[in-house]
């Protein structure tokens, strides 16, 4: 049922026939249900379903990383982070046909902004045991800017078999040149968890106060 909670000139609370209407960051969302049909479903609608399968269930596993990198872009705007970031994965870093698409890690953002990216990155990596420490480096302009010398690295490796992440939002400042993110993989299987063959990594920088930061970068593939 439906409630006038605002009075008889405010937003829709509830379900009300056939659509729905709530508050989602503070503006009021009125939205239709779908119809169910029993028609079979295209090929197109099909492949549409397992894209949004694949971007919701990537972000979901670094979404604490996203919710930064993509929350400027969903400021202003009745989007939350996660939406923006789903959105941007199923159009822009899903290859393949249906029913065999699949993340192309390549193409992946995990921040988006437009503050200055990182200058000549690079990325080396030492492992021991089941810990791996990723090495990211990149230039630095002596003559920066005094705000830009204080952006802070951002660093992310994802594990696409055991679909797992490890990061870092708050890192060393522009001026440092380099920084380096430690985790742990899978060496071995363990129970029911899979064996780690390779380490997607991404890098972006956000500025000190937080409201800016840059696009991320894919910064290569290791392999374990």
């Amino acid at each position: 049922m439906a409630r006038l909670k605002f009075g008889p000139f405010g937003p829709l609370i509830g379900k009300l026939g056939n659509t729905v209407g709530y508050i989602r960051k503070g503006a009021a969302v009125l939205r239709m249900i779908p119809h169910k049909s029993n028609k079979p479903r295209t090929v197109g609608q099909k492949t549409t379903t397992q894209a949004f399968g694949l971007a919701i269930k990537f972000i979901a596993k670094v979404n604490h990383f996203t919710n930064v990198g993509f929350k400027l872009a969903a400021d202003g705007t009745t989007k939350t982070a996660q939406n923006v970031a789903v959105s941007y994965t199923m159009k822009h870093a899903i290859k393949g046909e249906y029913p065999n698409q699949e993340i192309d890690f390549t193409k992946v953002m995990v921040c988006k902004g437009m503050l200055e990216g990182p200058v000549n990155p690079v990325m080396s990596y030492e492992t021991a045991g089941d810990t791996i420490a990723i090495k990211f480096e990149w230039a630095v302009d002596p003559d920066a800017d005094r705000n830009r010398k204080r952006d802070q690295v951002m660093m992310l490796a994802y594990l696409p078999d055991s679909k797992r992440a490890f990061y870092l939002d708050s890192g060393a400042r522009r001026s440092a040149g380099v920084d380096v993110l430690e985790g742990n993989f899978n060496l071995v299987a363990r129970g029911s968890d899979k064996k780690d063959h390779f380490v997607e990594t991404y890098m972006a920088f956000i500025s000190n106060d937080r409201t800016q930061i840059s696009d991320s970068v894919y910064m290569g593939q290791i392999v374990l």
